[in-house]
């Protein structure tokens, strides 16, 4: 009698299609979570104006927990391996589909404790404190935030996340196709998903403004066009965001790029230059810019940096000049000041007769050390690097 009520408590096995562990989000699958039972709730605290960014309340035409269900089992294989730079970002996308009050969202706040991150699990709690309905939770939360902030670590060293490309591009395509059917919302959490997983592929910020101007939330719209063309401001597709954010008045800047010698290579932020640059600059978005000047016959990499403003200029400017080596009689090797760190000598090598250096913006003088190859000879000179001059060392 007793097993025979024990079973009659048990609960019946879902009868789940085969196909649905395959792909979880096919049409006659079921949710991928139980639904919980009618058990005793703690007291709800009064709701909040807004639950979140527009992606933790916008509506989805699938359950949340079905957007994000081909995540949990990676996550929960990262979190029992202990492989939090994996299980971290994994828990990021299930809390941005599932909510900052989930429990998702507590988990994660755990996660960054265990990985030794106490600064990153203090704001993971933060957050949960601020979302969560339930009384008891908040309060617990708190609590761990006041007891991190007693125990930080300024020692710990920070946890480098994988990007985890291949999920991110799977949430990509279905964020594309939920888009393509015009399902904004579901569109919009698969985008946010896959920018957490893989934050530094650009194509999310572009197709996550292109979904908040769908949506009409202009604000988060011009920020991430503004962070895409930032990272990407050549190109097609930089086209067509240029034109988007220039249809608002001085949210764009310019930015004029010169050099003093042809560059065989030149690099913007990551992206080689393939055609040719305006003559008045381009426009780009505000931000940080780093430039690369790149010469491989004369063994040169220059790198330059340009703030660019709203509405404003800016200038990126590679000055740089030709170090011709004519020791011969006998053979020597230069060294050559830093323009960039005074009283730093940088050797010029013997693998190539002319080698492209930095001139000082300012016209100096630099500091050139000339050395045979015995060590006997030694000569020190002041000499004058002017941007685009070739000069040419002889004993």
């Amino acid at each position: 009698m007793l097993l025979l009520a024990a079973r009659s408590d048990a609960q019946p096995k879902p009868n789940i299609p085969k196909g649905c562990f395959e792909n979880p989000l096919a049409k006659d699958c079921p949710d991928p979570e139980p639904k919980p039972r009618n058990e005793p709730r703690e007291p709800a605290l009064p709701a909040a104006p807004f639950e979140g960014e527009l992606h933790h309340r916008v509506n989805t035409k699938l359950p949340r927990a079905k957007l994000s269900a081909s995540l949990v089992r990676a996550a929960k294989q990262a979190e029992k391996a202990r492989a939090w730079s994996k299980a971290i970002p994994l828990y990021q996308a299930l809390v941005v589909a599932r909510g900052p009050g989930s429990p998702e969202a507590r988990h994660l706040a755990t996660l960054w404790s265990h990985a030794g991150q106490h600064e990153q699990a203090a704001e993971a709690w933060t957050s949960y404190a601020a979302a969560t309905r339930v009384a008891t939770d908040r309060d617990a939360a708190l609590a761990e935030v006041q007891r991190l902030a007693n125990n930080l670590d300024p020692l710990a060293g920070k946890l480098r996340l994988v990007p985890l490309v291949a999920e991110a591009r799977r949430a990509f395509a279905l964020g594309r196709a939920a888009f393509a059917k015009q399902q904004y919302g579901d569109a919009l959490v698969y985008f946010h998903m896959g920018h957490a997983l893989a934050p530094e592929l650009p194509g999310f910020l572009r197709e996550l403004g292109s979904t908040y101007d769908k949506l009409g939330a202009q604000e988060p719209k011009r920020e991430f066009y503004r962070r895409y063309l930032v990272q990407r401001p050549f190109g097609a597709n930089a086209d067509v965001v240029r034109s988007e954010l220039a249809q608002d008045k001085d949210i764009l800047g310019s930015l004029l790029i010169s050099s003093s010698l042809p560059c065989t290579e030149l690099w913007i932020n990551r992206q080689r230059v393939t055609g040719k640059l305006p003559e008045k600059g381009l426009v780009v978005a505000p931000g940080t810019y780093k430039g690369l000047c790149f010469n491989p016959k004369l063994e040169m990499a220059l790198f330059e940096y340009a703030t660019v403003e709203p509405g404003k200029p800016a200038a990126m400017t590679f000055t740089w000049a030709i170090v011709e080596n004519r020791l011969e009689r006998p053979l020597g090797r230069i060294a050559l000041e830093n323009p960039k760190s005074p009283g730093t000598m940088i050797d010029l090598g013997i693998t190539a007769s002319e080698i492209g250096v930095a001139a000082p913006a300012d016209g100096r003088k630099l500091k050139m050390v000339l050395k045979d190859d015995s060590g006997v000879r030694t000569e020190e000179r002041l000499v004058e690097i002017r941007p685009g001059q070739r000069v040419t060392v002889r004993w």
